[in-house]
């Protein structure tokens, strides 16, 4: 998909960013659910995608849970829901967590369609959410982010540009920075643009950028370690199903096929919670070396990859010239496969 930069940047030269809603503003949240149909002693996490851990758990108890707490910054969050026998259970619901008194009605049958009052940014949410439901495919990316540039100084706005990141120019993002009040442009979203904004692509042809971390026995390890070899340098996460499946499927065959070759898959997690990085490779059975620095997208590493989306591969050769990324798992394609026989010819 072609970069957006002329009409994005006519938009932020027109109109000022909208600033955050100017209802009064409370130092603590007060979050109140009411959950039909839910069993009681249904346990609720309150999981804060910002810092990527549970803030917080409570137990619903006649239909109904409250947290409360307070959020530097409106922050993106979600409800995860567990039985009795701490099994997961499949209603969830997204929101942004603010300051303010929220609450959010839901059915057990429907709850991620539960309605949320209070918040400011999730309302501004489900009208991202409704302008991208509601357009046409050729045009839904310049409506998603020609709505991000008009309603931009806030977190929301910051969280869903840094996921369409790759699809506009970086002029248009720095121009964006520029828009935002001094709260916003020194948040971790803010910094996070700023430094993908000013960073160099990284493409077919490049030499490889050196990363390390550790395994899952404490030893680190660094890319340029394995310089010579043909290495496969694939970005993943527990929570990521496509890459659960690569895992499982397509990895496994590329290790044994090559087991005899100059070759090497090193899988990076963008987990932040070892534990979950530790399971996931031992349900997939990972043979192969998997390094991580447990600091998810935050990380440096994974800044000098530009990854925005996973499964994110890098095939680099034995001169260390990235020759090809490849975004998300196809299987059966055998793209990545036909390639490194390419290299190992």
């Amino acid at each position: 998909m072609k970069k957006i930069f002329l009409v994005l940047s006519i938009i932020l030269i027109t109109i000022s960013c909208k600033k955050e809603n100017k209802s009064t503003k409370k130092d603590v949240f007060d979050l109140t659910v009411i959950a039909n149909s839910f069993p009681d002693s249904t346990k609720v996490y309150l999981y804060n995608r910002d810092i990527d851990k549970n803030i917080d758990s409570a137990f619903v108890m006649n239909e109904s849970f409250k947290f409360s707490g307070k959020v530097d910054l409106p922050s993106l969050c979600y409800l995860e829901f567990y039985d009795k026998k701490n099994k997961h259970i499949e209603p969830y619901k997204f929101f942004f967590l603010e300051n303010q008194n929220i609450s959010i009605k839901g059915d057990y049958s429907d709850f991620i369609n539960a309605k949320v009052t209070g918040s400011n940014q999730t309302d501004l949410y489900t009208e991202y959410d409704s302008i991208s439901a509601n357009s046409d495919k050729e045009k839904r990316v310049l409506n998603e982010i020609d709505f991000l540039f008009s309603n931009a100084n806030n977190q929301m706005a910051l969280n869903e540009l840094l996921y369409k990141k790759k699809e506009i120019s970086k002029d248009s993002l720095l121009l964006f920075y520029k828009n935002l009040d001094s709260i916003n442009s020194k948040s971790s979203k803010g910094k996070e643009l700023l430094a993908y904004a000013k960073a160099e692509d990284i493409k077919a042809g490049d030499k490889f950028r050196d990363i390390f971390g550790n395994d899952l026995n404490g030893n680190q390890h660094k890319l340029s370690d394995y310089s010579g070899k043909v290495i496969l340098l694939d970005f993943w996460a527990a929570a990521c199903y496509p890459c659960r499946l690569q895992n499982k499927k397509e990895f496994p065959e590329l290790v044994k096929k090559y087991s005899k070759d100059n070759f090497i898959i090193i899988s990076y997690s963008l987990d932040t919670d070892e534990k979950a990085w530790k399971k996931s490779s031992e349900v997939d059975n990972i043979n192969w070396l998997s390094i991580s620095d447990l600091k998810g997208m935050k990380s440096k590493n994974v800044r000098k990859y530009a990854v925005t989306a996973i499964p994110n591969s890098f095939l680099i050769d034995q001169n260390g010239i990235i020759v090809q990324s490849f975004i998300g798992f196809s299987e059966g394609a055998n793209t990545i496969e036909k390639e490194i026989d390419q290299l190992l010819k």
